[in-house]
């Protein structure tokens, strides 16, 4: 676990460094009242923002240029009665949509919804301050996220991706639209050095 954690701030370091002209032992954070972490230096002229996720051995890296950003990653094979926490945690629409499903597809869809709840509360910067039953996913092309009167925000104001980048993870992103645009998300693979 040590080394996952040193090999994720390592990444975050260095990805920074492929923007800005900073050597990657340089940057500086600090962690919001939520505990996300927030570059604070040193001062570039790029509105830069990252987010980061990791499990089991994968590790997620998430940067734009000026737009709130979320990244979660998941391991599907993980254990434990999916149900029963989606019908803790979830949104009663989306424990719906999951028991209507054959058990089959269950699993895959409990993560694909899991990683976007992870991925638009991280994007907010607030964590688990905001309820995971306060919005809701309708899974499709584009993904869309409803709100309940609760937690007020514009659906419009984000954008969501799923990606499959191996049979055992789900990774979701979640980016701020600047004025209506779509942005497009790019997935990069890198293996770290091993020692």
């Amino acid at each position: 676990m040590r080394h996952q954690y040193l090999v994720t701030r390592a990444l975050q370091r260095s990805v920074l460094s492929r923007y800005a002209a900073v050597a990657p032992c340089d940057w500086r954070f600090e962690t919001n009242p939520w505990g996300r972490p927030e570059i604070v230096g040193p001062a570039t002229p790029l509105p830069l923002r990252i987010n980061l996720s990791h499990a089991d051995g994968f590790v997620a890296c998430l940067v734009a240029l000026g737009r709130e950003v979320g990244v979660d990653v998941e391991n599907v094979e993980r254990s434990g009665s999916l149900l029963e926490i989606a019908e803790r945690f979830f949104a009663p629409r989306e424990v719906l949509a999951l028991r209507a499903l054959p058990v089959a597809l269950q699993r895959y869809h409990f993560f694909d919804y899991w990683t976007l709840k992870e991925s638009y509360i991280k994007a907010r910067g607030m964590g688990l301050a905001i309820p995971l039953a306060d919005f809701s996913f309708e899974l499709g092309e584009p993904i869309r996220i409803r709100f309940e009167p609760a937690l007020p925000d514009d659906p419009a104001r984000w954008q969501f991706q799923l990606f499959r980048p191996d049979p055992q993870h789900t990774l979701a992103t979640c980016v701020s639209r600047l004025a209506g645009d779509t942005t497009q998300i790019v997935l990069r693979e890198t293996i770290p050095l091993l020692d």
